[in-house]
């Protein structure tokens, strides 16, 4: 039921869809930014799945992101960029579940972070907690982040610490992204996956 505070989200398709979002979420006269007492709800409304980011951190993550505030009447507005249809990037990549696993790693490449789901290099740095044997030799050969959770599109570039925590998986296939991997998912009941910057 949409009410005053209804947030309005949007969804942008491939590179001319997130253009087109861009170009209108520069647009101040239409989207103004999250700033001042603004940013202080934002914080409040994201720290709640956002947990152990701090708030200048979550603050900067968030800022990479499209949304703000309409300047009419100040609802939260988002855009969600998802895939083009034609997009190959996971065809044929099948991923085996290996483990769980919680790291700091450093991101590499982030070109295909861009949209939904999320694709990120990373480098492992170190390993803080793992359901899996001599966690800290294996973490060399985990090359990647994967996200089909929205709240990290965008989120992170090159160069980034960040926080996760999520499945561990082996991917194989023609796809360009094989070997090891952190995954996030919205497909468990009983985890919580999570990716937040670190510094």
């Amino acid at each position: 039921m949409a009410g005053p505070r209804s947030d309005i989200d949007l969804v942008c398709y491939g590179p001319r869809g997130y253009e087109a979002a861009q170009a209108l979420f520069a647009e101040r006269s239409l989207i103004r930014p999250y700033e001042g007492e603004s940013l202080t709800r934002l914080y409040l409304r994201r720290a709640r799945y956002m947990a152990g980011s701090s708030f200048d951190m979550l603050l900067r993550q968030e800022a990479r992101k499209l949304q703000g505030l309409t300047t009419g009447s100040g609802a939260h507005i988002n855009c969600e960029p998802l895939r083009a249809d034609g997009d190959r990037t996971f065809h044929d990549v099948v991923a085996q579940e290996v483990g769980q696993i919680s790291v700091l790693a450093r991101i590499t490449d982030h070109r295909q972070g861009l949209a939904t789901p999320a694709s990120y290099g990373i480098e492992v740095e170190t390993v803080i907690a793992s359901t899996i044997d001599e966690a800290e030799a294996f973490a060399r050969r985990i090359t990647h982040l994967r996200s089909y959770l929205g709240a990290y599109t965008g989120a992170f570039r090159e160069g980034d610490t960040v926080h996760l925590s999520g499945r561990l998986v082996h991917t194989q296939g023609r796809g360009g992204i094989r070997g090891f991997a952190i995954e996030l998912t919205p497909w468990s009941a009983t985890e919580s996956y999570l990716a937040s910057l670190a510094r």
